[in-house]
């Protein structure tokens, strides 16, 4: 059995049936699983701060690379977890790892979760931290938004929104296996949506407990569908990373062509032999194989000069 297929195995095994419990006991079975990262990189270093919000305040974790790459836009970053669970705790290690191989200072942030605070509360988070970010030093080369799963809908989300402010520097976004479409009616949905991890009754649970109901009673909206706003012309730079075995994938590869198709620079890896969430497990060969051509794809489209003359591509890795 390879990697990959060991991985799945122990994931399968493992993981909690979440799709049965209570919203808030699935958030503290996942969030159990969290440990504390045996290897601190340090080359970057973190901070906490509480960003002032109408609610009252946003965490956020800021990493401050040890080697600051004069050309590297700050990054603010959104966890995965289906906008119920996760948390800069369960991200610390991949945001240290993105600070030192980019040269970016990585804002990570805590954003409200559902069912407390369904959507559009965290989209509105995000936005807040990216305006308190351009508002800054920290800003003043432009500013990346990114996120995995549910956080790559919010970066989405949040791309859409300063764009149509007009006043935030955003100048790229990364969309690593975005959750996207609460109706789930792609293929790979029918093709993946057992026995990979991520199965297509726990995508739905989380899906009710963001909008408050079953997705077909909730009318589309931009802010938690962002395939659906009427206009996706001039949105920043894109790297979208998707994984065959994933029932999302279908989502973040649509997502991509939507924005190469609007006139926007669109770059999409795909790994077919992969699964959901492979991509921030610290000690995942696969995984950090992928890392490391994220950070060469962030160097490139995002901290070099001749960014905005690359060609709209798809890859394939």
């Amino acid at each position: 059995m390879d990697e990959t297929q060991s991985m799945l195995a122990a994931l399968n095994a493992s993981f909690p049936d979440i799709a049965r419990m209570d919203p808030l006991a699935a958030r503290a079975a996942v969030d159990a699983r969290i440990t504390a990262p045996q290897i601190l990189d340090d080359r970057s270093a973190a901070e906490d701060v509480l960003i002032a919000a109408e609610h009252g305040g946003i965490p956020v974790r800021i990493y401050h690379p040890n080697g600051p790459s004069p050309s590297a836009p700050a990054t603010v970053y959104a966890h995965g977890g289906g906008f119920l669970h996760g948390s800069i705790a369960g991200h610390d290690r991949f945001c240290r790892l993105w600070a030192a191989e980019t040269g970016s200072t990585v804002i990570s942030v805590d954003y409200r979760l559902a069912p407390e605070h369904p959507a559009p509360a965290p989209v509105t988070d995000i936005i807040a931290v990216a305006e308190w970010l351009a508002a800054r030093d920290a800003g003043s080369r432009g500013l990346v938004l990114a996120g995995d799963s549910a956080g790559a809908n919010l970066a989405a989300a949040a791309a859409l929104a300063l764009r149509d402010s007009g006043s935030t520097p955003v100048t790229g976004q990364v969309l690593i296996y975005p959750m996207l479409d609460p109706y789930m009616q792609s293929e790979s949905y029918r093709l993946r949506g057992e026995g990979y991890f991520v199965t297509a009754r726990a995508l739905r649970f989380y899906w009710e407990n963001y909008l408050g109901g079953p997705a077909a009673e909730a009318a589309a909206d931009w802010r938690f569908m962002p395939q659906t706003a009427e206009d996706h012309s001039c949105l920043p730079p894109s790297i979208t990373i998707t994984a065959g075995l994933d029932p999302l994938g279908d989502e973040g590869r649509n997502y991509s062509e939507l924005l190469r198709r609007s006139g926007n620079i669109a770059l999409h890896r795909h790994y077919p032999d992969q699964f959901h969430g492979f991509l921030t497990m610290p000690d995942y060969g696969p995984g950090a194989s992928a890392r490391e051509i994220l950070w060469a794809d962030f160097t490139h489209m995002f901290s070099s000069v001749t960014s905005t003359h690359i060609a709209p591509r798809e890859y394939t890795s």
